[in-house]
């Protein structure tokens, strides 16, 4: 597994530049037209349904097709880069948090969301845990509307965090929220173990109008 440096020992070690273009930027963020092309909102996105959330944007355009350009080609400075700003739209409440990221269904070496959760924990002092675990098999999502998702999710998670154990609030990490099956079936497992969530963290959130099209 490759060394993952602190973000300020990464900026001084390594030349600043933008992780997606290459142009010169400050502390190796994505520059303003990178920015821009993604669609990245100044401040992000949040909301409460149907748990809490926030986003770095819409998933759609250009940010659409970079997080699939993601699945098939790691960049893993690009993701480093998007978990950090993803921090900065995290609500402070002045604990450190405990940082999970939702287990996918094909297991990968170095998977998006984990990279992301990662470096959130970095970016705030928080602890990076593994607490989940898919317990079955299930079928993939993207032709299922949201009643036969929660229907092919319900208890494929199960939680790994030892009994007993007092969890400070706990973050979820994914690459994108649609319908919220999958954060859900998470969230419920997290809490039949007896375990509070304060919500999902993503890098983008499926538009209201196609929320039924996309895996999530």
């Amino acid at each position: 597994m490759p060394l993952l440096l602190p973000p300020w020992l990464d900026g001084l070690l390594l030349k600043a530049s933008c992780p997606r273009c290459q142009r010169q930027t400050e502390n190796r963020k994505l520059c303003i037209s990178c920015r821009r092309s993604l669609g990245l909102e100044i401040e992000g996105s949040q909301g409460q349904w149907p748990l809490p959330w926030w986003a770095l944007g819409s998933y759609e355009g250009g940010l659409r097709q970079q997080l699939l350009q993601l699945r098939k080609q790691n960049n893993q400075q690009l993701v480093q880069a998007l978990g950090r700003q993803l921090h900065a739209q995290i609500p402070n409440l002045g604990v450190p948090l405990l940082v999970t990221a939702i287990p996918e269904r094909r297991p990968r070496r170095g998977s998006m969301p984990w990279q992301l959760a990662r470096a959130i924990a970095n970016a705030g002092g928080h602890k990076l845990i593994k607490a989940l675990e898919r317990r079955r098999a299930c079928l993939g999502q993207h032709h299922l509307n949201r009643k036969q998702r929660l229907s092919n999710l319900e208890g494929v998670f199960h939680c790994v965090v030892p009994a007993g154990q007092q969890l400070q609030p706990l973050l979820l990490v994914d690459d994108i929220l649609t319908t919220g099956a999958t954060a859900l079936a998470a969230m419920a497992a997290l809490e039949k173990a007896g375990h509070g969530l304060l919500g999902l963290a993503c890098i983008a959130r499926t538009p209201a109008a196609k929320k039924q099209e996309w895996v999530g």
